[in-house]
């Protein structure tokens, strides 16, 4: 048993988890995330999640005021073709659960507004959204979509008297310390309505499509396995029916593991071939294993950094955990770089993050780390478009194979 242990078990309560074992996470300056945290598992309920110091309050201020999702590097607003693409294969999943265009429907985390923009497009015009970060209702405001500024632990009082035949939780559910306001959600619900809870898929974690430790991040707390939601609907008193394979593709094009539960009030009996049998506890007890084996052996910088100053391209979650890995030469460093304004201003492991035309103007000679998990090469192209006139030297992080 962990000692000390910060968080028993969401689902069942249980207060004697496996300890799987410890992440270092190195947060911005004004996050109120823990720099790190323990990963522990509830073999009852096959579901590992993280035993964070954190209080539900700080990620309800983290997500308020310090997340991306309102800001030009949100995601779930349909900026980019993979993501728009992504909602659309969403929105085409929640269709078959709805029985016609005048449906009620209530987008929990909505970000600013991508998946309403589609239903909406698709007739559906009752569909609206709650989200807790003023900039994406702001941003889903100016499209026309009716979006309330909320938490979503405050949706059963938000939306108290109300009867929606869909509520959808997509890439939500992960992010929650607490989960115990869910058993108020079926009350929000329909006699025929149903529950759509689209969350990351752990039996597909692994370290040959993305580098060691990518899944676990301080926003992804909880990690489902269809075992665990399936416990969670019942202890919300609702049905359990399927859970598909959901993948998304990213903008590199390739694939992000995911799967979604659907629950109703009226059981209507249980998709078996895709209820997730197996466990998923030993799944994510190995990708840890081979991630922290890989972070330790094999990581590197290609081709090798000079002794010159250095400029971090990236101040997000990879550049967390190379930092907790101890693989950037942190006394190189002037500053970080990244394009997401509520991270600008802030300092990491003491360093500014600003940026990035900003830190390339002022630094003119430091070489570029680029930091990036997601495609990283695609930064050589906008190095080029801030600086036309000059070759900046570019390094990357190499992974293991």
């Amino acid at each position: 048993m962990p000692p000390d242990l910060h968080r028993p078990c969401p689902l069942c309560g249980n207060r004697a988890p496996d300890l799987l074992g410890a992440l270092s996470l190195p947060q911005p300056s004004h996050s109120p995330l823990p720099s790190g945290y323990r990963l522990v598992a509830c073999t009852a309920c096959d579901f590992v999640y993280a035993d964070t110091p954190a209080v539900q309050a700080d990620y309800d201020h983290y997500y308020q005021q310090l997340a991306k999702y309102g800001g030009p590097t949100g995601t779930g607003a349909g900026q980019n073709p993979a993501d728009q693409r992504r909602l659309e294969q969403l929105a085409d999943r929640l269709e078959a659960l709805l029985p016609g265009r005048d449906a009620a429907i209530l987008d929990i985390g909505c970000g600013a507004g991508g998946l309403l923009q589609v239903l909406h497009s698709r007739g559906y015009t009752r569909a609206e959204g709650l989200d807790p970060d003023p900039a994406a209702v702001a941003a889903a405001r100016a499209q026309g979509l009716p979006v309330r500024a909320g938490l979503a632990t405050e949706s059963p009082g938000l939306y108290a008297g109300c009867e929606f035949k869909l509520i959808v939780l997509s890439h939500v559910a992960e992010h929650l310390r607490d989960l115990d306001w869910l058993d108020g959600l079926p009350r929000l619900l329909a006699p025929d309505g149903a529950l759509y809870v689209e969350v990351p898929d752990p039996r597909g974690y692994d370290c040959t499509r993305r580098p060691p430790l990518y899944y676990f991040d301080s926003e992804h707390i909880n990690h489902f396995s269809p075992r665990a939601l399936a416990r969670l609907f019942t202890r919300m008193g609702l049905h359990p029916t399927a859970f598909p394979a959901t993948p998304l593709i990213l903008s590199d094009g390739s694939p992000y593991p995911a799967f979604a539960g659907i629950a109703t009030r009226v059981q209507r009996g249980i998709d078996e071939s895709s209820d997730g049998n197996a466990r998923c506890v030993d799944t994510l007890r190995g990708y840890l294993a081979d991630s922290l084996q890989r972070s330790a052996a094999s990581l590197g910088i290609q081709p090798p950094l000079g002794p010159g100053p250095v400029l971090v391209w990236g101040a997000g979650s990879w550049t967390q955990r190379l930092l907790g890995a101890g693989t950037i030469p942190l006394a190189q460093v002037r500053a970080f770089l990244d394009s997401a304004p509520n991270k600008q201003g802030q300092l990491l492991a003491g360093k500014p993050i600003v940026a990035p035309a900003d830190g390339l103007s002022r630094h003119p000679d430091a070489q570029v780390l680029v930091c990036i998990a997601v495609n990283p090469h695609q930064i050589g192209a906008e190095v080029a478009r801030l600086e036309p006139d000059r070759t900046r030297s570019l390094h990357f992080i190499t992974e293991p194979t």
